[in-house]
């Protein structure tokens, strides 16, 4: 049931089976009317099937070589675009070009490009019959075939070949493809490619010989095996190559010379024509052109195919061979056969156009022509409502990349931001570094600004601003208050995102007197966990200007910038810290010293080496000590310079050393080794003074002992008495100790 539905379901059918079924209702009665002229219609049309037959299979070959020789140029591009393969062949190649002599050539590196080339070029298809690599001198540095190595060439000179003539000479006016022909000893196609270094100089040569087999030879091939055709490619040079098999190579040969076809071909054109060779042979060709890969508007190639006029009388023959009645039967449906092939070929090439278009629109390519639009009839509307919705997704697609560009500098400043907060310990420098990045990367933003919460959480101060009006409000001091009815205020207080996207009826938007161009504001908080402690404002010229997108970005600006707000004040904090405590330190050392110098009983510690001079450094010696720096005299009488350098520890001064070199050996590795040795000698003074005090608390602690041990046993309060007095005296080496015990009842003393 479901097949008798398909069957009689007219508008599902294919349309050479509906062309089919009219034609045959057409010419069923006609031909029975017109049996005795149906050999003249039968030659009419065996003739047109001729035109048809060779147009349709040489625009095949044609387009099938085209596609070919495109992708082999397409699989040396990629190979050379691949940046490990140019690698591996730029090694080989900067051997024989970097040094002088040049360096031998490894055949170890030679194998391994040849291997890269073997495998990266080695397809299905076969399309090259070798690759080989010469260097600028085109000397062959290695090769290969696709499924195997071929080094035997290995240092053959081939400058005197076409193809690195035409390379080198493309070179040098910047064209690093090019297509060459030649004769070692047949015709021959072959692809170019320069190598070039970084710097844009040529290194050498990529050459790949095409595979003629594959590239013509493969697609020469036609649909109907009955008809004598044949095929052939002629090139653009005075038409002196010619390709193609070796059964109809000689014909192809006399043909290309005389055919009007391959000017025709050569000068862009594709169709159909008939012509008599010298022969006086009447021969249907079909031409049409092949595009040079390299450089996609020239024509380079030729193809011609023919197939003798004659074949078509073979043709009408073959059908009336036979009983009459056998060729009535059969001439209705070889009519209709051509019939449906003829209006097929009305309706077909505009549908094939058109699948060519959509492909190419997959491909991202917009600008393939589709030829029918004038049409009036179905065809032509469908063709029409194609380039339209061609223009909507083209338009849709230049808004989407728009919008991956902007995310992408959306993007690179979030980064470039978030690299300078981190790298950033200066509150300031940051804050105003962040304000100006911001106005430089986001076109619709010409203003802004970041404020920070005092003290007191009471008012917004602004820190950083931009430009002139920036610099006027950061001069007058400018804040708002926490709360107040204005963008800044109500951030600060509610810490969410505030958009006055029209200032004009906005009711949060504060004026503001230098900044009076502002139609948009955007306010976001700076928080770190629930606080709040400051806002960024940018403000546009233009109303209702920032997008949800742009608003994102800067919000997770704004965090980043929060958190190196944060971390730039514990920085802060912590120099600060660092500072006192070393202050404390130094101050700490310097009392030590202090003690140290009182305990010595104010005597002065001078300690002298070498030969006394007589004189006096005092002046010289503290300004050393003032300066914390090496302190150089002038030039004495004796031929001497007098330098003072200061002793330091831990950032304090302890005092100077002083010495007088000869005026001719003072130089910088001299005042280093001085200020070392100072530095030194400081270590060992406060090592001293260290040990010195270890060795009065431990004596201190000693006598303690020893009198506290000689108490303990002591039970009358007399006894105690009289041992401390006569124990510290001894200790303390005092003539006279007295103790008194103070009564707090009756406020004598015992």
């Amino acid at each position: 049931m479901r097949f008798l539905t398909r069957l009689f379901d007219f508008p599902s059918w294919p349309i050479w089976v509906k062309l089919s079924v009219g034609f045959l209702l057409a010419i069923i009665l006609p031909a029975v009317l017109s049996i005795f002229i149906v050999g003249g219609g039968l030659s009419e049309v065996s003739s047109r099937t001729l035109q048809v037959f060779i147009t349709e299979n040489g625009e095949r070959q044609r387009q099938n070589i085209q596609n070919t020789l495109d992708r082999a140029q397409r699989d040396l591009q990629a190979f050379v675009n691949n940046p490990d393969n140019v690698s591996q062949i730029t090694g080989l190649l900067l051997r024989d070009v970097q040094t002088n002599p040049p360096l031998p050539i490894s055949a170890t590196n030679a194998i391994q490009v040849a291997d890269l080339i073997r495998r990266e070029l080695a397809t299905q298809e076969n399309l090259y019959d070798s690759v080989r690599v010469l260097n600028r001198a085109g000397v062959v540095m290695t090769g290969a075939a696709p499924f195997s190595l071929q080094n035997t060439t290995f240092g053959r000179d081939d400058s005197e070949t076409p193809s690195y003539i035409k390379a080198k000479a493309d070179a040098q006016l910047g064209i690093d493809r090019s297509l060459t022909f030649s004769r070692a000893p047949l015709f021959k196609l072959e692809l170019t490619q320069a190598i070039r270094w970084r710097d844009g100089a040529v290194l050498g040569y990529l050459v790949a010989t095409l595979s003629s087999e594959r590239i013509f030879f493969d697609q020469m091939s036609f649909s109907d095996a009955d008809y004598p055709a044949y095929s052939f490619v002629v090139s653009g040079i005075e038409q002196e190559y010619v390709f193609s098999p070796a059964p109809t190579l000689l014909q192809a040969v006399k043909s290309a010379q005389e055919s009007p076809a391959v000017e025709q071909a050569l000068g862009g054109n594709a169709g159909q024509t008939s012509y008599t060779l010298t022969t006086g042979e009447e021969m249907i060709g079909y031409y049409g052109p092949i595009f040079d890969p390299t450089q996609p508007d020239s024509v380079t190639l030729a193809l011609i195919s023919e197939v003798p006029g004659a074949a078509q009388f073979s043709t009408v023959i073959s059908y009336f061979t036979g009983a009459r009645s056998f060729a009535l039967i059969v001439g209705p449906v070889v009519l209709l056969f051509l019939l449906v092939m003829l209006f097929n070929q009305v309706l077909t090439p505009p549908l094939v156009g058109l699948r060519q278009a959509i492909h190419a629109m997959g491909r991202r390519d917009f600008d393939v022509p589709v030829p029918t639009t004038h049409r009036q009839d179905e065809i032509g509307g469908l063709n029409t409502a194609f380039v339209d919705m061609r223009s909507q997704v083209r338009g849709q697609i230049n808004i989407l990349e728009s919008r991956i560009a902007t995310q992408g500098r959306d993007i690179a400043t979030t980064q470039e931001i978030s690299r300078f907060a981190a790298s950033q310990r200066d509150l300031q420098t940051l804050l105003d570094k962040v304000v100006d990045l911001i106005v430089e990367r986001f076109s619709n933003i010409y203003h802004a600004q970041i404020f920070l919460l005092d003290d007191a959480a009471e008012y917004a101060v602004l820190r950083a601003s931009t430009n002139e009006p920036g610099r006027e409000l950061l001069a007058r001091g400018h804040k708002l208050a926490v709360g107040s009815v204005s963008v800044i205020g109500q951030v600060t207080e509610h810490g969410r995102i505030v958009v006055a996207r029209d200032t004009s009826d906005s009711e949060v938007h504060r004026r503001n007197e230098f900044l009076p161009d502002t139609r948009a504001e955007l306010a976001i908080p700076l928080m770190l966990g629930d606080t709040v402690f400051g806002a960024m404002d940018v403000q546009s010229r233009r109303p209702d200007v920032f997008e949800p997108d742009e608003i994102s970005v800067l919000q997770t600006m704004a965090d980043q910038i929060a958190v190196a707000i944060d971390n730039a004040r514990l920085y802060q904090d912590t120099v600060r810290i660092r500072e006192e405590i070393q202050q404390v330190n130094r101050e700490a050392t310097l009392q030590a010293w202090r003690e140290f110098m009182y305990e010595q009983r104010y005597r002065e510690l001078v300690s002298e080496a070498g030969v006394a001079t007589g004189s006096d450094l005092t002046d010289l010696r503290h300004q050393a000590v003032q300066s914390g720096r090496i302190t150089i005299g002038e030039v004495t009488r004796r031929g001497t310079i007098p330098i003072a350098v200061p002793i330091q520890l831990r950032g304090s001064t302890l005092g100077a050393v002083e010495w007088e070199l000869p005026a001719g050996e003072l130089n910088e590795t001299k005042l280093q080794l001085a200020q070392e040795l100072a530095n030194r000698m400081a270590i060992g003074l406060d090592g001293t003074r260290l040990y010195e005090e270890s060795q009065r608390a431990t004596e201190r602690e000693r006598i303690v002992n020893t009198i506290a041990a000689k108490l303990t046993p002591q039970t009358a309060i007399e006894e105690i008495l009289e041992t401390a007095v006569r124990e510290i005296g001894e200790a303390l080496h005092l003539p006279h100790v007295s103790i008194r015990l103070h009564g707090e009842q009756n406020g004598h003393d015992h």
